[in-house]
């Protein structure tokens, strides 16, 4: 159950209240943005190293211009999963959580990055640790 002040802030906040379904329908277009987060993420780690050994003036002066902006589309990337609803939990590896209401409840349904769909769920006061699965919820509607 949520304390006061953990409603009032997700009631402030306007988030978005999603049912399973929807979340897997909202993880399918979430999916590609999380795998050009990791080809940019390659890419930022390849510009960084060529920016250590790289000596000539100008060749750095464009690899941190690069890095500057591969840092600011994969913020933007990142923004655009919140702007689907989504809660980004973790960065490496990337864990999406959706808001979810069960049992007179909020809770959070979380898919991580290597998962093919929402597989678990958690309540608000837990973290991954405490993820279980989807199963234990399949018998009442979310």
């Amino acid at each position: 159950m949520l304390n006061g002040n953990t409603a009032y802030k997700l009631i402030n906040m306007q988030m978005k209240v999603f049912d399973l379904d929807t979340a897997r329908e909202t993880l399918v277009v979430i999916k590609p943005i999380v795998e050009e987060i990791n080809t940019k993420r390659m890419e930022l780690t390849e510009a960084y190293e060529r920016l250590q050994e790289e000596q000539d003036p100008l060749e750095r002066m464009y690899l941190e211009s690069h890095i500057k902006d591969l840092e600011a589309l994969i913020d933007s990337l990142f923004r655009k999963i919140e702007a689907l609803g989504g809660v980004i939990k973790g960065i490496d590896p990337i864990l999406v959580d959706f808001l979810s209401f069960h049992k007179n409840r909020y809770i959070w349904l979380c898919w991580k990055e290597d998962e093919d769909t929402i597989m678990y769920w958690h309540e608000l006061n837990e973290g991954f640790a405490g993820r279980k699965p989807i199963s234990l919820l399949e018998e009442d509607v979310l």
